[in-house]
């Protein structure tokens, strides 16, 4: 892989798992918004409580960006993280659809989130299986 096409591929990758680490540790451990508990709340789907449901998902959302960051298994990372903002996507909708039209980004910010996973993973080499035997 050229040096330009490698440096969009990791530019994408820890731009990426820079906003993971961002999105886990701001907003869901160090400044918890009440709206956010309530959306966890209204949900109905945490354990423990819905502050210690926001707190395990941000320390979660801590080790995607992690993950992202070192480049480790690149496309496994950006499927995993990809497919578990969806469904955040799909959760925060049904749970609150008016910040769909957040004018601060919730949507728009991970469509762009999603082109940055799809740049990684069409670059990223394809992990080849080990040998048995």
């Amino acid at each position: 892989m050229n040096t330009r096409i490698r440096f969009i591929k990791v530019s994408a990758r820890i731009a990426l798992g820079i906003v993971w680490l961002y999105e886990g540790l701001v907003p869901k451990i160090l400044f918890v918004r009440a709206d956010e508990i309530d959306l966890v709340k209204r949900s109905g789907i945490w354990w423990g409580s819905p502050l210690l449901t926001l707190e395990v998902m941000g320390v979660l959302q801590i080790l995607f960006g992690l993950w992202l960051v070192v480049g480790w298994r690149e496309r496994a990372a950006v499927t995993l993280s990809t497919v578990w903002m969806c469904g955040l996507i799909v959760l925060v909708a049904a749970g609150n659809p008016w910040m769909l039209t957040d004018p601060y980004g919730a949507l728009i910010k991970d469509v762009c989130l999603i082109a940055c996973a799809l740049t990684v993973w069409t670059l990223a080499p394809v992990a080849r299986s080990l040998p048995v035997g």
